[in-house]
């Protein structure tokens, strides 16, 4: 728990917007940097290394850095000039002409902003410009929109206005696009010369700029400039007239965020280095984690997603048994994998997105933003959910963090897509060993990346969050075994967070019960439900069956709330993608159900043949074999079994549509750990784990395999 409270502050500090703008200045994060080194590496390192809190100083930054934003807060001035945007006619429901950006900086909690948005840099191009808002028309959510409601079709007001501070007289110009006509006043005088490229010499002093600006067409810029370099880096721009501590501040203090959040990261690889304890470990990770972040820099497609395989090779090194478990997977496989994630995303890093109109994509952003930007906290934009719940609030804080880019969505994909291989590689290592557990982990993100649901990563879907928040959950329930109260707690906030994220995953957040059994547990063993019950562990079924609970009836309860129906499902697609209603006949219901069956074990709409959808196909008929007790299969885990099969329950209820791929995310890592363990039962006896072959030598029975503990690494 207290590691979690220092994670909470870590992040509170590095988002922290700071007064003085400059490097790590907190969010928005809008520039490559800050988004790939505190929205990426930052955020990796606290995902896969949480251990990383108890260095000393790493906490000492997070203080120090806190303390410093806390003491500026009360005596600098904002930095940056006020931003505001006027459309001729209103942009949303419940958003007036003037909206909001995703700058919280400027006022997202005003209803009525005096400020869109907050200019510490110039706009080069109309993406970098912040006008998100225009994914918002039309007003109505039920009408798509249309070309008139985008530029290069509309016309856009801009008023900038702010104070300039300057020692020595210096030619002050602002360089606008071709689409852009602007009129500048200094001191309450009209000049001409600074919008023409010019300039003007300004006095020394402290003057009070404004600039009006018409927007038409799509060739947009706007870049104030002193003496020909970045206003903001050439001089002092802010919000109202400075103080006298600004001066003394001003002087030094940009290099203070900089310089903290520089130890906090050196704090953060010490921390690592120091965990590892083997320099061959550190060597492969910094030698992958280069290649990782090199690929996407080629330019090649095919490779970037052929990437991962290349993280097979790992389960041939050497490593020193300390670095042959959770921490060695973390290290080697996720931090290459993320690294390469982190470098895609950096040509988005403060552009926005345009998304196409009409769809589950563009929906869940205005939900966000209606969330957010509008203040429906719980209403969420939707009394009834048809389209799946928290995404919309997840898609909202991404973007309070990062601003108008969707480079966040991206990185959390990313941080979900890990969660999954790291919940494959400990089910494969638990049950077959280290290197089992590499290829399982390796084959987990090589499906995601090669499968065709890979145009899902970063376009905003729940399929994925989702995902990640249940495999997040499973992990969280295993370590539970062992009495870590605060895992418990974990695995029941995460597996709601997963049933809300899609409501399709109820089934699987139940089957997380499971994990109350080690993976010795065999799944062939269901039928001693007495031996069951004693290895059982109660606070992890506790936990689990009463968080499922809780999830359920707080849904239930915000429902009858807005609409009073008490019905957890009323309102969402749950009736309308029936299988069996949408049947006439039992053979027709039959014949839908099987077409929804096979679409997700193929990965394809319509069903067919792939053979990217191998292991998800092998992994589940080898679950089915377990409960079966076929053969070997009766030795596979218990609890990986009972998630697998439980994520196949949904093809039997509801058939989705359209976004091929996206309904068999959910069982990518599940499956792929199922295949390696099976894959293993018919190696040699010699290549087996001590405790299965022990089990394999008792004659027609799994009542002795109940009771064995898996030989540790």
């Amino acid at each position: 728990m207290t590691t979690s409270l220092w994670a909470i502050a870590g992040a509170i500090a590095l988002l922290w917007p700071a007064r003085l703008a400059g490097p790590f200045d907190g969010a928005p994060l809008d520039q490559a940097s800050e988004a790939a080194l505190i929205g990426g590496a930052v955020a990796v390192l606290a995902w896969v290394f949480p251990f990383i809190f108890k260095r000393p100083l790493v906490r000492s930054a997070i203080v120090a850095l806190l303390a410093w934003k806390a003491l500026t807060a009360a005596t600098v001035t904002q930095d940056g000039w006020c931003l505001t945007f006027t459309s001729p006619v209103p942009l949303s429901r419940a958003t007036g002409r003037v909206p909001h950006s995703w700058d919280v900086r400027a006022d997202w909690r005003s209803e009525h902003p005096r400020c869109s948005a907050v200019m510490t840099s110039g706009f080069e191009t109309l993406e970098r410009f912040p006008v998100w808002f225009y994914n918002l028309p039309p007003a109505n959510d039920t009408q798509p929109a249309e070309k008139s409601d985008r530029p290069p079709h509309v016309v856009l007001r801009l008023d900038l206005d702010g104070y300039l501070q300057n020692d020595t007289a210096g030619l002050f110009q602002i360089l606008i696009g071709e689409d852009v006509e602007a009129s500048v006043s200094i001191d309450g005088v009209v000049q001409s010369a600074p919008a023409t490229g010019s300039g003007v010499t300004v006095p020394p002093g402290r003057h009070h700029v404004q600039v009006q600006a018409r927007l038409t067409k799509s060739h947009w810029s706007l870049e104030p400039r002193w003496d020909g370099r970045n206003l903001w880096s050439a001089t002092t721009a802010t919000m109202a007239p400075t103080s006298g501590w600004d001066w003394w501040f001003r002087s030094w203090g940009r290099l203070v965020p900089p310089l903290l959040v520089g130890l906090l990261i050196a704090g953060c690889v010490l921390a690592v280095i120091e965990r590892a304890g083997s320099w061959m470990a550190i060597g492969a990770a910094s030698v992958f984690g280069a290649l990782f972040a090199l690929i996407p820099v080629i330019g090649s497609n095919a490779l970037t997603r052929f990437a991962p395989g290349l993280l097979l090779g790992i389960a041939a090194l050497p490593l020193p048994r300390r670095a042959r478990n959770q921490f060695g997977v973390s290290l080697l496989v996720l931090v290459p994998f993320l690294a390469l994630i982190i470098v895609m995303g950096l040509p988005q890093a403060g552009i926005f997105t345009w998304y196409s109109s009409g769809d589950d994509w563009w929906m869940f952003q205005r939900y966000g933003y209606r969330i957010f930007m509008e203040g429906y906290w719980l209403e969420g934009g939707s009394l009834t959910f048809w389209f799946q719940p928290l995404y919309r609030w997840i898609s909202g804080a991404l973007h309070m963090a990062f601003g108008d880019s969707s480079v966040g969505e991206l990185y959390w994909d990313g941080l979900c897509m890990a969660a999954g291989a790291a919940f494959a590689f400990h089910i494969a290592r638990a049950f077959a060993g280290f290197r089992a557990g590499i290829i399982a982990a390796a084959l987990t993100l090589m499906l995601f990346t090669m499968g065709p649901a890979w145009y899902l990563f970063g376009r905003g879907l729940s399929e994925l969050s989702s995902m990640g928040l249940l495999y997040a959950a499973a992990l969280c329930a295993l370590r539970g075994r062992h009495g870590h109260r605060p895992a418990l707690l974990a695995a029941a906030v995460l597996g709601t967070l997963a049933f809300y994220t899609r409501l399709n995953n109820l089934p699987m957040l139940v089957a997380l019960v499971g994990m109350a059994w080690p993976v010795a547990q065999p799944v062939g063993g269901w039928i001693r439900p007495r031996d069951l019950l004693a290895r059982a562990s109660r606070p992890v079924a506790a936990a689990i069956l009463l968080g499922a609970a809780g999830a359920m009836w707080l849904f239930t309860a915000r429902t009858y709330y807005y609409t009073g129906v008490l019905d957890m499902f009323h309102g969402t697609q749950a009736s309308h993608l029936s299988v069996w209603k949408q049947a006439s006949t039992a053979a027709e219901g039959i014949q839908l159900l099987s077409g929804s069956l096979m679409m997700v074990l193929t990965m394809s709409d319509p069903p067919r043949l792939d053979p990217r959808a191998v292991p998800v196909l092998f992994g589940v008929l080898a679950a089915v074999a377990g409960v079966l007790r076929l053969g070997r299969f009766r030795y596979l885990p218990l609890n990986a079994s009972l998630l697998c099969l439980a994520g196949m329950v949904g093809s039997f209820v509801a058939r989705g549509t359209a976004y091929p791929g996206r309904f068999t995310v959910h069982l990518i890592p599940v499956t792929v750990a199922l295949s390696v363990c099976a894959v293993s039962l018919f190696l040699t006896d010699a290549r087996l784990p001590r405790w299965l072959r022990r089990a394999r030598q008792l004659p027609g029975t799994t009542s002795g395999l109940a009771n064995q503990s898996p030989t540790p690494e």
